[in-house]
């Protein structure tokens, strides 16, 4: 990653610490899962999902989000990167969310699916605890 990536992915977690204030912010009737993609996702992949070109992908309407619920666990627990990213196209690097609980991870991730023009399937905490126990050490 060069010196510009580098910057750029600073900045962009900086502003992920913010994103849950300001304009945009969502209000005391959002659910769960807007509330965690606001303080965690936001930042990188937009408002609307849209992502960032040549840093993050889009949310909203690509194979990720919409495939298959434990590849998406996979890649927002662990980093692992899905097959159906495409190599050099981002920049940018997802962090490991394992940290949060398997609700608010089913919660967001479900959020991301029924978002942007999404349409898919929730992903439940029993599919989230399930990927945790399948990789114990990340």
């Amino acid at each position: 990653m060069g010196p510009a990536a580098l910057r750029a992915g600073v900045l962009l977690a900086l502003a992920g610490m913010l994103a849950g204030c300001g304009p945009g912010a969502p209000g005391p009737g959002a659910s769960a899962g807007a509330r965690v993609y606001a303080m965690n996702c936001r930042s990188c992949h937009g408002a609307e999902g849209q992502g960032v070109r040549g840093m993050q992908p889009p949310l909203a309407g690509t194979p990720v989000p919409l495939g298959d619920p434990e590849v998406l666990l996979g890649w927002v627990m662990y980093g692992q990167r899905p097959a159906a990213l495409p190599r050099g196209a981002y920049a940018g690097v997802m962090p490991q969310f394992a940290y949060l609980t398997d609700a608010d991870l089913a919660a967001v991730l479900t959020h991301v699916r029924s978002s942007f023009g999404n349409h898919a399937a929730p992903v439940l905490p029993a599919e989230v605890a399930a990927v945790r126990r399948a990789h114990p050490h990340g």
